[in-house]
């Protein structure tokens, strides 16, 4: 069965036992001579790195001459681990773990905005639990994943009605646990991505609040493609050979979402309505508006929207105790050199 999370605590310090994991996982493959060779992490969820995974079109991207290894990862701290032991080159990762990355000085780089989180994650409630609206979670318990996105807007959205932390029992779930807790009424509410998400939906849950709920406050939650600094500077070919592949199956996934659909659902032994909706759900930006002042800005630029919003999230990560202290210089961390020559 194909495991639900994606992401996990964030505590850097409790994190360094995955170390074991990056050694097992990935050592014995970086061992093999290779002229050229790129280990790219995925999460298991209906994504354009499945997808390329499914179609071989990355090995293809990149050439022949490429050792091409895919590596299955489940949460931002493993991914960290990984390319802080050489062991991973690429991958994308949420916002929250990629600040303690920042924050911790490992040498890597935001390179490219993997999506924008609009409705792929949200607040779904119990129905006929008397929650109508986010007021209405005062006492109540909701299930999230600590120290991730969806944490981090869960907070930033009881703020808006009002609401602290202590007004409300969090309990710290991961999203394979979610559906078990919900079933046995362990909890009010969760606030998760999909596919856990739809699966709450058909066990009579009902969304009342959106991710992209926050943008008019000027929240903007995204995930990035992080990139291991020596990796960019030794194989920057191989760099801009996966972010133009990823900008050709985000396409697809704009445009083309059936096939999407089509493809991923065999694939991954899923539902096929499960692999559409992540497909619709799917938001992405082009590399152009990617390079726009609102987004990651051309290459060196002090200030951007990127910039802007992650400070925003590492102020909430230092002020919850998920991180010691802010990145001094966020601007330095992201690197939209490869995007300037996708344009």
């Amino acid at each position: 069965m194909t495991r639900l999370s994606r992401r996990g605590a964030l505590q850097w310090g409790a994190n360094f036992g995955v170390a074991t994991f990056a050694m097992s996982a990935f050592g014995t493959g970086m061992a093999s001579a290779q002229a050229k060779k790129a280990v790219l992490g995925y999460f298991s969820s209906a994504n354009q790195q499945n997808f390329a995974r499914a179609t071989g079109s990355m090995q293809k991207a990149m050439g022949a001459d490429v050792a091409v290894d895919f590596v299955g990862v489940s949460s931002g701290p493993q991914i960290l681990t990984a390319m802080a032991s050489n062991s991973m080159d690429l991958c994308n990762i949420g916002s929250s773990p990629m600040l303690v990355s920042f924050a911790q000085g490992l040498p890597v780089s935001m390179v490219y905005v993997h999506k924008i989180v609009r409705d792929g994650e949200a607040l779904v409630v119990r129905n006929g639990a008397g929650i109508s609206g986010l007021a209405d979670l005062k006492g109540r318990k909701i299930g999230c994943p600590f120290n991730t996105s969806v944490h981090f807007a869960l907070i930033a959205a009881l703020r808006t009605v009002g609401l602290s932390p202590s007004q409300v029992e969090l309990v710290n779930l991961r999203a394979d646990a979610m559906l078990a807790a919900w079933q046995q009424n362990a909890i009010d509410a969760a606030y998760i991505w999909h596919p856990v998400q739809g699966v709450l939906l058909q066990s009579g849950g009902t969304v009342i609040f959106t991710t992209g709920e926050l943008a008019p406050s000027g929240i903007l939650i995204f995930d990035a493609i992080v990139c291991r600094n020596q990796f960019k500077q030794d194989h920057p070919d191989l760099v801009l050979a996966y972010l133009k592949e990823l900008d050709r199956i985000n396409a697809i996934y704009r445009d083309r979402p059936e096939e999407v659909a089509d493809t991923m659902a065999p694939f991954l032994q899923i539902p096929r309505e499960t692999a559409l909706l992540v497909a619709r759900t799917t938001h992405t930006i082009t590399p152009k508006t990617m390079l726009s002042p609102d987004w990651m800005g051309e290459p060196g630029v002090a200030e951007s929207g990127v910039v802007t919003a992650l400070a925003k999230q590492a102020d909430f990560l230092v002020r919850s105790g998920q991180m010691p202290r802010a990145p001094a210089d966020l601007s330095k961390w992201v690197d939209s050199s490869f995007v300037k020559q996708m344009v």
